[in-house]
């Protein structure tokens, strides 16, 4: 038998966090300088800043900040919008998901989760998820059960996580470090915490606002282990580094608690590569050339003077009408020293950095171009050639970030009693997640498109032939488009119900072709008796 992996050690927890720290060593002052130059509310990595102190000390131009605020709330809005349902639940199978009992449900449980998640911290929580991402390439949250909420969503700063990833490239083992005063720690590890350490204890005694160093270990366990009295998958450990390290708390979890996505990733890397990187050069370089220029700038406004040493009394009053008093026969002036400043030249040159700026935080593909009087059909089209520019992008965001958090979601709200009971079609099926959030709708229009384009192609054979629609399943046609634009199963009649329907309307226009078949044969009749009496009339 296969020994499971067992829980480790305060020492060893400890031992294992000083490891990842050193790893992490090298990325720390990169993504200090980058939160220093673009997100300065961020920029404590390093270094410690007193809370209510200034931030952004050192920035001149804020072209930078602003791009990545724009990168990041357009992904809050193009891949978690919170006005619309920006993924769908899937079994995999498009056939089985296009039966009306299955869609129904899969659409149900959809907005479910979507009502829980809006109904939570989660669109506040991810807004700084996001800018994290932009900024320093790597972002984590942490999703826990909440008795009020559900769910709750926890944004953490890169400067407390430290990431490992497993042999298929996946974040398994997160380790923080944090520091909580003792009555934080107390309220959330309980009063029996201070025998454990006669710091805690005098902290608490004297109400000290003296902080502790945790650490939080998330680990997986070995699946194989047959000690496992249920599927709690992984590992998570409270260790307080006081005196010695002792163990504050041990918990166990059935999903990952953690999201930790990378906006790009060099092979070889486990932290993760931004737009920020790219565009710090510039933001740098920009920020000491506005310095240059405003010190141009004021030179050229308040120049400085040259003067003789003789024929002037003196102080010279450099103020609005001020009066300077010269001996009479001399030629003697007060004349700048620099009068050709080219403080213009400086400002095309910033510009041409802050552009340089916008596209690395891709700006200009999130903002629609001006066109001169564009239809709805154009400002749509261009849309979604900007959306399917940033899909390939957003990709991993997908696979990291989206879909870990989703199912983390449902498995909470499963265990809450908050999911419906799966239809049989359903039974013994795992669930995926599909997107269709606004990049993900405009990457499938396209599909959509084809199918009309096939239509409108085929419209001339049409005229010419009618039979040539016995190529096409109208039926299926109608729901794959809906599927693709994301329309309501409720609205949609199910299969059962269009059949009732046809035989309905069969029934009613076959009894409509009796009841004129009778009328006319009653009018036929009525027709022949004024003739059948003019013939025997006749014949007497």
């Amino acid at each position: 038998m296969k020994k499971g992996k067992q829980v480790l050690k305060p020492g060893e927890v400890k031992e294992r966090f000083n490891h990842l720290h050193s790893e992490r060593a090298t990325w720390e002052n990169h993504w200090q300088e980058l939160a220093d130059y673009i997100l300065p509310n961020r920029n404590d990595i390093n270094v410690v800043i007193t809370p209510g102190s200034k931030r952004n000390t050192i920035i001149l131009d804020n072209s930078a900040i602003q791009a990545n605020e724009l990168l990041a709330g357009a992904m809050h809005g193009l891949l978690t919008n919170p006005s619309t349902t920006w993924f769908d639940l899937t079994t995999g199978d498009k056939e089985l998901d296009r039966l009306d009992a299955v869609r129904l449900w899969l659409q149900k449980q959809t907005r479910k989760i979507h009502n829980v998640m809006n109904n939570s911290n989660f669109q506040t929580e991810v807004h700084q998820y996001y800018l994290d991402l932009t900024c320093l390439g790597t972002s984590s949250m942490s999703i826990e059960e909440d008795d009020e909420m559900i769910v709750r969503f926890s944004t953490k700063h890169i400067r407390e996580v430290y990431v490992s990833e497993n042999n298929k490239g996946v974040i398994d083992e997160v380790y923080r470090k944090f520091k909580w005063n003792i009555r934080a720690i107390v309220a959330e590890f309980g009063i029996e915490v201070l025998e454990m350490s006669k710091s805690l204890k005098t902290a608490w005694e004297k109400n000290t606002n003296i902080k502790f160093e945790i650490i939080n270990a998330v680990y997986p366990r070995d699946v194989a282990d047959n000690n496992f009295k249920d599927s709690r998958r992984y590992i998570s450990q409270y260790i307080i580094c006081a005196e010695s390290e002792k163990q504050l708390r041990l918990d166990y979890y059935r999903e990952f608690p953690y999201v930790v996505a990378r906006w790009t990733k060099a092979a070889g890397e486990i932290y993760g590569r931004s737009p920020g990187m790219n565009a710090l050069p510039d933001a740098k370089t920009l920020n000491k050339m506005t310095e240059t220029t405003l010190k141009g700038a004021q030179k050229t406004v308040d120049p400085p003077l040259q003067l003789p040493d003789d024929g002037f009394i003196h102080p010279i009053d450099t103020r609005p009408s001020g009066l300077n008093y010269y001996r009479s026969g001399t030629n003697d002036r007060i004349e700048p020293i620099f009068n050709d400043a080219r403080i213009d030249f400086g400002f095309q040159a910033m510009q041409e950095r802050r552009q340089r700026v916008r596209e690395a935080f891709f700006v200009d593909q999130l903002q629609l171009g001006a066109g001169p009087q564009m239809t709805a059909t154009e400002v749509l089209q261009r849309t979604e050639e900007k959306m399917r520019l940033l899909g390939p992008m957003l990709g991993r965001q997908q696979a990291e970030f989206l879909r870990p958090m989703v199912s983390r979601v449902f498995e909470i709200m499963s265990r809450a009693g908050m999911i419906d009971q799966a239809p049989e079609a359903l039974e013994g099926r795992t669930l995926d997640v599909n997107y269709s959030s606004m990049v993900a709708k405009a990457q499938r229009v396209n599909d959509m498109q084809t199918i009309m384009q096939t239509m409108q192609a085929v419209n001339p054979f049409v005229a010419a032939d009618q039979s040539v629609l016995d190529n096409f399943n109208g039926d299926i046609a109608v729901r794959v488009i809906a599927e693709g634009y994301g329309f309501p199963q409720e609205i949609l009649r199910t299969e059962e119900e269009i059949v009732s329907l046809r035989e309905q309307r069969a029934q009613a226009q076959e009894q409509a072709m009796q009841a004129q078949q009778e009328q006319q044969q009653t009018e036929n009749a009525i027709k022949g008796v004024p003739a059948m009496a003019t013939m025997e009339q006749a014949q007497e």
